[in-house]
């Protein structure tokens, strides 16, 4: 599943803490902006982690799930290019 995660933090901490963790998951395309590519239990695992780090009343986190349609029609102008999943061999 393709998903793109932008978050409002208002705590410099805690911001930095879902940066580095969302850095594990997809690759930053923007300041508060990733890409990732994960299966939907690794989905619901990382939502829990950031429930664990954000203040509901004060922060926003929102997830943007795009199809494989929607994803063939991501425009970017300027540099930059769409996340796409690395290809690797299980040995």
């Amino acid at each position: 599943m393709f998903i793109m995660i932008s978050y409002d933090i208002v705590d410099d901490r805690k911001r930095l803490k879902l940066m580095k963790l969302l850095k594990n998951y997809g690759t930053r395309v923007q300041k508060s902006v990733f890409e990732c590519n994960f299966s939907a239990e690794i989905y619901k695992k990382l939502k829990v982690r950031v429930e664990e780090i954000i203040d509901r009343r004060k922060d926003r986190v929102r997830y943007y799930r795009l199809c494989g349609d929607c994803q063939d029609k991501v425009e970017i102008c300027g540099w930059g290019e769409v996340t796409e999943d690395e290809e690797f061999l299980v040995i």
